[in-house]
């Protein structure tokens, strides 16, 4: 199997830092293309409904600009990183529910890989919490997926 082009999920979190290594390693090992992508997920935005009765769209609309730089702020790191290892990228922001909008990228992109970092869990609670976004991810999209721990 060759791997031209391969997606890594990145949120800018030190878990992340990893998966990002790799993604930049095998990347320039395998002369494959590398796409950063940042999720803004709209969960958040559920409370504000019920929390914010007054001036509840500027609440919104500060979380959704909040949300978003500290996604390009991510990329921007990634972006750096990548540069200083000489592996070209490029970035990418979407909204939504992370799994539905990684599987659409997959689809539409081409990938033949996707990388992501997973958080080292203690104790049920914490796993209950995560809402296993590997897992779901993993049901979610049609290509080999690597999970770095």
């Amino acid at each position: 199997m060759v791997i031209g082009k391969m997606l890594l999920l990145t949120d800018g979190e030190s878990h992340t830092a990893k998966a990002e290594a790799y993604a930049l390693t095998l990347a320039a090992a395998l002369s494959a293309e590398l796409v950063a992508l940042y999720v803004v997920d709209p969960f958040l935005k559920r409370f504000t409904h019920e929390i914010y009765a007054v001036n509840r769209d500027e609440c919104r609309a500060h979380l959704d600009n909040a949300l978003a730089a500290e996604g390009e702020a991510g990329l921007a790191q990634f972006a750096d990183k990548a540069a200083r290892a000489g592996v070209a990228i490029r970035t990418l922001i979407f909204y939504g529910s992370p799994e539905q909008v990684v599987a659409d990228e997959v689809v539409a992109g081409g990938y033949d890989m996707v990388i992501l970092g997973a958080k080292h869990l203690e104790g049920w609670w914490q796993r209950f919490e995560s809402c296993n976004l590997p897992g779901r991810i993993f049901r979610s999209v049609d290509c080999p997926l690597l999970v770095v721990k």
